[in-house]
């Protein structure tokens, strides 16, 4: 057993557990949202990432991410083709498909609605919890 044993963690899924600015009811019907590194997850972790594996049919994705900030940069990753999505940012709105990643700086109002497609969203919060 090596002295950094530690820092390797194993996902779980997070099913539809509490998450701040997130209406999360009913989320886990377009796939699993899955928990990959938080300060829980190994002490110290100044980073929260999650990972959501999504296949949404044309007008059926939640509305379950509400307009916020947080104090800490953040950045929403869509590795792979196949994801259309909408984010607000600031007073404008934006309208991407995959594979894309968008940036989000400290304080700046945002907000991210999934619109159809099949594919993957990692999302990296600068902080060990999402709040």
């Amino acid at each position: 057993m090596g002295k950094f044993d530690k820092y390797f963690v194993k996902p779980f899924d997070w099913g539809e557990r509490d998450l701040v600015n997130h209406k999360m009811n009913g989320v886990s019907d377009i796939g699993p949202l899955h928990a990959f590194l938080n300060k829980n997850m190994v002490e110290g972790a100044d980073l929260n990432v999650f990972v959501h594996y999504m296949d949404i049919k044309p007008g059926e994705a939640p509305d379950y991410v509400t307009l916020h900030t947080h104090d800490v940069s953040q950045a929403y990753v869509f590795p792979t083709a196949g994801l259309k999505f909408e984010v607000i940012l600031g007073d404008e709105k934006y309208t991407v498909d995959s594979p894309a990643t968008v940036f989000i700086p400290a304080g700046l109002k945002h907000n991210l609605k999934m619109l159809e497609g099949k594919g993957i969203e990692v999302c990296i919060l600068r902080k060990g919890w999402y709040d």
